[in-house]
């Protein structure tokens, strides 16, 4: 039973520590997606299928920030530029978007930290 015991704790000290990787984000090579790396959440998120239109798209950053803008584009369409309206410092932000057509879609976004920093991204979904 003690080893038994031993082995198990072993075991889990050797996963925890192989799951601790000193040198994370010291090689862009193996970094995750950004919107993983970044802490980044959309809806839609990058790769959704949405069945319809979306009606809104936000974005869920680690620390308040204020949406600017937001342009959609698809193969074929115009591009579909949404000014999001002024609103108050907020961990998630989001704008109303138009009906948008059945294709993929990217929504590339815009936003600004209270301290005037600028960020943006995007994620591509699909609309069925």
């Amino acid at each position: 039973m003690i080893r038994t015991l031993v082995l198990t704790a072993a075991l889990a000290f050797a996963g925890a520590a192989s799951a601790q990787d000193p040198h994370a984000g010291h090689h862009p090579a193996t970094q995750a997606p950004a919107p993983a790396a970044s802490g980044i959440v959309t809806t839609p998120a990058d790769g959704a299928m949405t069945q319809g239109s979306p009606e809104r798209f936000s974005a869920t950053f680690p620390h308040p920030m204020i949406l600017k803008t937001v342009t959609l584009t698809a193969e074929g369409q115009a591009p579909i530029v949404v000014t999001a309206p002024a609103a108050p410092v907020a961990a998630t932000v989001s704008v109303a978007l138009p009906r948008l057509a059945p294709g993929t879609w990217t929504a590339a976004w815009t936003a600004e930290g209270p301290d005037g920093h600028k960020m943006s991204g995007s994620a591509s979904f699909m609309v069925h």
